[in-house]
């Protein structure tokens, strides 16, 4: 079965490219510009095998979307989404709070090793499931 992912960024560049990208490598790959965005897709959508979500993004910040998005899934019943960040600031405090939740890259990050990162963490969803 394929597996799904959903890419948080409001910089079109980089949600086409990683689409591609991971398309290219089997994935399904969906984009959000924005946080609400993002909400939206995961509580009527589908269920997503990972989210992939910038730092940096209008509204709330990629911290918080995901501690929202992890909340509603925990209030909906259903498993905890793996989260791997990207970011191009130096935020401290916040990359930390990032690396609480999940696996961080900083832009430009080394495809390779970001689809490796990818390849594990879905790997662990579903030995968790």
């Amino acid at each position: 079965m394929e597996k799904t992912i959903l890419i948080i960024d409001d910089d079109a560049l980089v949600t086409h490219s990683l689409s591609n990208f991971l398309t290219k490598e089997g994935y399904s790959a969906t984009t959000s510009q924005n946080g609400y965005e993002a909400l939206d897709k995961i509580l009527k959508e589908r269920d997503f095998d990972l989210i992939i979500c910038d730092i940096r993004l209008p509204g709330m910040n990629g911290v918080e979307i995901v501690k929202t998005i992890k909340e509603h899934l925990k209030n909906m019943g259903k498993p905890e989404v793996p989260v791997i960040f990207i970011t191009g600031y130096a935020d401290e405090d916040l990359n930390k709070q990032a690396e609480n939740l999940g696996k961080l890259f900083l832009k430009p990050f080394d495809s390779e090793e970001l689809l490796e990162a990818v390849k594990q963490y879905i790997e662990i969803k579903r030995n968790n499931n």
